[in-house]
């Protein structure tokens, strides 16, 4: 059976639909075997930090951010509509192909490749200057790595990172009064970089 991209993403929940929107802008950036990806991909990548923030900022359930956030979750999915369409004919079932795309895939009897989703980011503010990220422990994951940066992140923000076998890291010395933006990344098995939410705090 020729294996076809998963089209989950459709119904992914709100972190889960980034997480995998992420998967995608990252799997195909600067992929020799994706040269030519369609405009969508650039608005998907361009969109992304956007959606990320909209989705931190409806937790607080005020109408007008939640609204913010359904609008550009029907975009977000849109692109994804269309680059699955422009990868499928892309790799002509190549299924190797496909997995570097950065989309989840099914195969033979309907089985998926399986791949850890992070939910949730636990952000927990210390003393000043120190603050501490904590995700709930991934099975066979040897290594987590801590991320923080000062700016709104977009497609290029090169993030501070810091590798710990925990899930929960402590960092100490930031910026009083400064703000944060946070998020936790493991290595699946297949090699892909799953990124937690992206949470912003300012610290004490």
């Amino acid at each position: 059976m020729e294996p076809i991209i998963l089209k989950s993403y459709k119904r992914d929940g709100d972190s889960e639909l980034a997480t995998s929107a992420t998967r995608v802008a990252e799997g195909m950036d600067n992929n020799p075997k994706f040269p030519d990806p369609p405009p969508a991909y650039v608005s998907l990548k361009t969109l992304l930090p956007d959606y990320r923030t909209a989705v931190a900022n409806a937790k607080g359930r005020d109408s007008v951010a939640v609204s913010l956030k359904k609008d550009l979750k029907v975009k977000v999915i849109g692109y994804m509509i269309e680059l699955d369409a422009w990868v499928t004919e892309k790799c002509k079932g190549d299924r190797t192909m496909l997995l570097e795309s950065g989309f989840y895939i099914s195969g033979e009897k309907g089985k998926t490749v399986e791949e850890p989703v992070i939910t949730a980011l636990e952000v927990e503010l210390g003393r000043p200057g120190v603050l501490t990220t904590r995700i709930k422990r991934i099975a066979r994951t040897r290594l987590y790595f801590h991320q923080y940066t000062t700016e709104s992140p977009t497609s290029a923000t090169n993030w501070h990172s810091e590798s710990s076998l925990q899930p929960a890291y402590t960092f100490n010395g930031l910026t009083s009064g400064g703000t944060y933006w946070l998020r936790v990344a493991v290595v699946s098995k297949t090699g892909q970089w799953i990124y937690s939410p992206v949470e912003t705090r300012i610290v004490q």
